[in-house]
């Protein structure tokens, strides 16, 4: 089970952190993109090899240090079927390190749809044609109602992967909708979402007491993250927004349940392109994410031991 396997690698490796993988070419070491270009030019081709051997470095940097990786499917999408193969490929490699892969996908639509886009991430046995990797876990955007989800539900299940639906995001415009009360139920749309995972709750329940469905509920928004780990205390919680977003570490134990345990803290920008320019070399690059991913760990594991939540 994902939540069995999340738990067990973050007992293991001593770190909550996921390392989100969100390609930006302008970002990127100018040795690499150099290198690309003169095998492909500048063409989605080349972009894709780029982005694949960018990955393969900040996985080869953090493998030992975090239980997951998160790549942002959009980032990939910029670049056609090259950027999707480079997707799977960095799924792949992140399998063979021994990292779950999260994948931010934001999924959901009407009831054959959603099962689609479920099989496309988590396989389905029954199609010979299908020969990709699969995911270990999906983001879901829940605004559909159940029938976007159940089919998530149903899919993962054979295999016990995780689906993560979004209940409070981390950006600025979140409240626009999802704070909003209902007047049917005077409960906010968040909360409604919450109830709706509870309610899937019974068959999902893993060895540690975990559930296979999980909650994003952004680092930005800590007061709502404590009353939420109430509602939906047997979920794990995909916390982005720590990083670029401002979210605050020491506030980051709202998230986490009594047992140390609960929570995915997420950063991407800040640790891909931690190195001090894109002319950094490769030695200065590589350092540079092994070194803050290491004091993101330290960060994190001592904000937990102040609020009597470390695990371990």
């Amino acid at each position: 089970m994902f939540a069995d396997n999340y738990i067990e690698k973050v007992l293991e490796k001593k770190s909550h952190l996921c390392v989100g993988l969100d390609p930006d070419l302008k970002e990127f070491p100018t040795y690499i993109l150099n290198e690309a270009e003169e095998k492909y030019g500048k063409t989605s081709q080349g972009a894709a090899h780029a982005i694949y051997e960018f990955n393969k470095l900040v996985i080869d940097q953090v493998a030992d240090l975090i239980p997951v990786v998160k790549p942002q499917l959009a980032y990939y999408e910029v670049y056609g079927s090259a950027g999707i193969d480079a997707f799977w490929k960095t799924v792949a490699y992140a399998h063979a390190k021994d990292l779950l892969v999260i994948a931010d996908a934001k999924r959901g639509d009407i009831e054959s749809t959603s099962k689609a886009y479920a099989q496309a991430f988590f396989k389905d046995k029954n199609n010979s044609w299908q020969d990709t990797d699969k995911v270990d876990a999906v983001t879901v955007n829940p605004f559909l109602g159940r029938d976007g989800i159940d089919p998530f539900l149903e899919v993962a299940k054979e295999n016990g992967d995780g689906v993560i639906v979004l209940v409070k995001t981390s950006n600025n415009s979140s409240g626009e909708y999802q704070d909003k009360i209902t007047i049917e139920d005077k409960k906010s749309i968040s909360e409604l979402v919450c109830d709706y995972i509870v309610s899937n709750y019974p068959e999902s329940i893993g060895k540690y007491g975990y559930s296979n469905i999980g909650a994003v509920v952004g680092a930005t928004y800590p007061e709502q993250a404590r009353d939420f780990r109430k509602k939906i205390s047997k979920s794990l919680f995909l916390v982005p927004g720590i990083g670029k977003q401002g979210g605050d570490i020491e506030q980051l134990a709202n998230s986490f349940n009594e047992d140390g345990l609960g929570a995915i803290i997420s950063s991407s920008r800040a640790i891909n392109y931690a190195y001090p320019s894109v002319e950094s070399n490769d030695k200065e690059v590589k350092n540079s994410i092994r070194n803050i991913v290491i004091e993101t760990n330290q960060l994190i594991n001592e904000s937990l031991r102040r609020a009597d939540k470390l695990a371990w």
